[in-house]
């Protein structure tokens, strides 16, 4: 945005080549604005999104912890009864979320759709190499958080599927009408599912430890910074260009710091929570 504010330039537009992200190829300076108003929606619609997801996912332990506690206690004709409505209920409660967890990857491959399409199109434009350098920067930067993003939906996918999966196989074979439910049958169902209860466990609670953190992070920086760069391009005189990078410049490592500090907290904390996870249900 800085280096936007000192120069703007039309885009050189191959012959071959059909522009289908950028508003606005006559001006650099209304691309960098477009950019960052793209960027600010992605990660506030991001926070919006995944706060939704743990809000759903944050009573999926109860729910599991009820299933097993009924596996355990619960006589047959109970156990027919509210086992059924007790996986549906994870079930719905998961894929809902699963469903808003989407969203986010598919708002993130959208700006870095326009940040390939800007870093392309500069590779045609005769300018300061280093703003190619900074936008070639800033969509590897973008890409990485993209595939961050998308493959946490995936892996959650992945874990809520092979639950699903497996609830749907004892239901099917075990918990049915005229079935007789002995102590080794019991045994038996918890032995075979505890292992996917323990993994959906984790996995709602990886979901949760990733919006507190992107939550806290992005309200707290990156909302605030995204939000200010826009002004950076209506900057006209060199001293406060100067003043303003150095602003980044040296605001930067506290900030990488306090967020080093957050997510390593939170690790720590998991790592701890994962070590009597299992024991919650026993």
């Amino acid at each position: 945005m800085v280096f936007a504010s000192r120069q703007n330039f039309p885009f050189t537009v191959p012959a071959h080549y059909s522009v289908n992200y950028v508003q606005n190829t006559s001006s650099f300076q209304e691309t960098m604005s477009q950019l960052s108003t793209e960027m600010r929606k992605a990660l506030t619609s991001a926070r919006e999104d995944l706060n939704r997801v743990h809000t759903g996912m944050d009573g999926v332990p109860d729910l599991l912890n009820k299933m097993i506690l009924l596996l355990r206690h619960a006589p047959p004709d109970l156990l027919l009864m509210e086992f059924p409505d007790s996986f549906h209920d994870i079930d719905k409660l998961v894929n809902n979320s699963l469903l808003v967890l989407r969203k986010p990857g598919k708002n993130f491959e959208q700006v870095l759709n326009l940040l390939i399409e800007i870093d392309y199109l500069l590779n045609f434009t005769s300018t300061d190499e280093i703003i190619s350098l900074q936008v070639y920067d800033v969509k590897t930067q973008w890409s990485l958080l993209t595939e961050l993003i998308i493959e946490l939906a995936k892996q959650a996918e992945i874990a809520s599927n092979s639950f699903s999966l497996q609830l749907k196989w004892l239901l099917a074979e075990f918990v049915k009408p005229n079935t007789t439910f002995t102590d080794s049958n019991h045994d038996f169902i918890i032995s075979i599912i505890m292992e996917k209860v323990i993994e959906l466990d984790q996995t709602s609670d990886l979901l949760g430890i990733v919006t507190k953190t992107y939550t806290d992070i992005s309200f707290q920086f990156t909302d605030e910074q995204i939000s200010s760069y826009a002004h950076l391009l209506l900057l006209t005189d060199e001293v406060e260009r100067k003043q303003y990078l150095n602003q980044f410049r040296y605001g930067l490592p506290p900030v990488a710091v306090q967020i080093a500090r957050r997510a390593l907290k939170q690790h720590v904390e998991f790592l701890e929570r994962d070590k009597n996870r299992r024991a919650k249900y026993q």
